[in-house]
């Protein structure tokens, strides 16, 4: 088991793919310490698993979930939120709220996480193919997940003798967030399909694809790779080009 004894914190973990990440790192032998806004209901029980119940935007629930922890071997920041809206209609409250989310808090953890993080440790960063990709109605989505690959890099390149940092973009995945986009109705099953049909594969990917690529960027089996942006988008960017 390539994380035996290891300790290992993720963010977002209450559904779709954090819910994967969780079960696959808790599959391979960690302690894993999983947080969301609160702990879902049927939850993963393990005596291997912490559930934690807070905002990761509160620098203060931040620096309180950390304080004690003698060690983090790898930080996976998986929370995000959607960010949806035409430019007409978009806020700064609602743009800074995606930030927050989705590029602040991943900076924050990462923080408060470093100084616990030995030698050999990783973070692994998730952003989306909406960082590469123009979405329309999905302005403050797309900025703040380009947002992340550039914190990935610079933070690859600060900590390059001790931490490896990447990045991973998920494509279109079978989560509750898509199938809330599909909506109900008769055609609900055609628009799913012109979803999957946006990537070569002319599928879905599943979480547990997802949860097994930032499984491996966390290993060892990574061991030479940082500051790389991974996609598992089934085509979806390069078909695009």
């Amino acid at each position: 088991m390539r994380f035996r004894d290891r300790e290992v914190v993720v963010t977002g973990a209450g559904r779709g793919i954090g819910q994967a990440i969780v079960e696959r790192f808790l599959a391979e032998g960690a302690r894993v310490a999983a947080i969301d806004l609160e702990p879902p209901a049927g939850r993963v029980d393990s005596r291997h698993l912490s559930w934690h119940a807070f905002d990761i935007t509160d620098e203060g629930a931040i620096a309180a979930f950390f304080t004690g922890r003698n060690r983090c071997d790898v930080l996976v920041n998986n929370a995000g939120i959607p960010g949806e809206g035409a430019l007409a209609a978009l806020t700064t409250d609602h743009w800074n709220r995606v930030f927050a989310v989705n590029v602040t808090a991943q900076m924050l953890m990462a923080q408060a996480a470093m100084p616990l993080m030995p030698a050999g440790s990783s973070i692994v960063n998730l952003s989306s193919v909406a960082a590469h990709l123009g979405f329309a109605e999905r302005a403050a989505y797309c900025a703040s997940k380009a947002a992340v690959l550039g914190l990935t890099r610079a933070l690859a390149i600060e900590f390059a003798g001790t931490v490896r940092v990447n990045c991973l973009c998920p494509g279109t995945v079978d989560t509750p967030w898509i199938a809330r986009l599909a909506g109900e109705g008769d055609d609900r099953d055609e628009r799913l399909a012109a979803m999957a049909g946006r990537q070569p594969m002319d599928r879905l990917g599943t979480p547990s694809e997802i949860a097994a690529t930032v499984a491996f960027l966390a290993s060892h089996d990574a061991s030479f790779i940082t500051g790389a942006v991974i996609m598992a988008d089934g085509g979806m960017t390069i078909a695009a080009r």
